[in-house]
């Protein structure tokens, strides 16, 4: 793994004071990498992300921000910190036009830098500059999405973070989300995702996590995960084949 940009350590959050959701979870994510974690529903991804993102209340544990330690930082410091959030909903502004949605995110930057920065998101987002003028809550999801992402992106995020972006979409929206955030790689940004798809996430991701009950149960290469027993026991409640214990059991004996 290249640099660590993002590292959490034995994390513990919750809504309410003595009932955490994340149970000691950590993850690490390295310059320029898509970091996916997954989970079975209850798993406690979203508040997980919610957590790094100063969202969540924070009982425990540490979140290290290219080093330096933004664990209590609160939620509207954290763009100038360098962690851009994306959330499920709510991630856009539907009455205001996509010109609007851009400039709105650019409060950080320098205003003379600002027509130039947004220039380059159209750039990068064609079918928003050809819908510039046009009413966000107009758009269709997926551009909903690109839209909600190049917010994001307009301020030169360290990390960006997104939870579930492929929610509630059609086939055809959910692979024009997965295809720009492989695009997002290679251009050098970093990516921490949760996402329910797993096998869209495993497809651009570098490395993966699978949470369970709040806590890091199973990490590897993303490429390698699909196909991975262990997932299959953790993410989606298949027992993994154990010959010796089936023998015993009668399972798996011939009629």
């Amino acid at each position: 793994m290249s640099q660590r940009v993002l590292d959490v350590r034995n994390l513990e959050a919750g809504y309410e004071p003595g009932v955490p959701i994340v149970r000691g979870a950590s993850i690490t994510v390295g310059k320029g990498e898509i970091v996916v974690v997954l989970g079975p529903n209850g798993a406690g991804k979203s508040t997980l992300i919610k957590a790094i993102a100063g969202l969540v209340p924070i009982t425990g544990g540490t979140v290290l921000l290219d080093g330096s330690d933004i664990t209590a930082a609160p939620a509207h410091t954290m763009v100038r910190l360098g962690l851009a959030f994306v959330p499920q909903t709510e991630n856009i502004f539907p009455l205001m036009s996509v010109e609007d949605n851009l400039k709105v995110a650019c409060g950080i930057l320098k205003p003379r830098e600002i027509p130039a920065r947004i220039g380059e998101m159209y750039a990068a987002f064609p079918d928003l500059a050809r819908q510039r003028k046009t009413v966000a809550g107009n758009l269709s999801g997926g551009q909903r999405q690109m839209l909600a992402v190049a917010r994001a992106l307009i301020v030169h995020p360290k990390v960006l973070v997104l939870d579930e972006p492929s929610a509630g979409l059609s086939p055809k929206f959910v692979a024009m989300v997965f295809e720009m955030l492989a695009g997002i790689r290679i251009s050098g940004v970093t990516i921490l995702l949760v996402e329910q798809n797993a096998k869209a996430a495993l497809a651009i991701g570098d490395r993966a996590y699978v949470l369970v009950e709040g806590k890091d149960r199973h990490e590897g290469v993303a490429s390698e995960l699909w196909n991975d027993p262990v997932v299959a026991e953790l993410y989606l409640g298949q027992r993994r084949l154990d010959p010796e214990r089936d023998r015993h059991s009668g399972k798996g004996s011939a009629a």
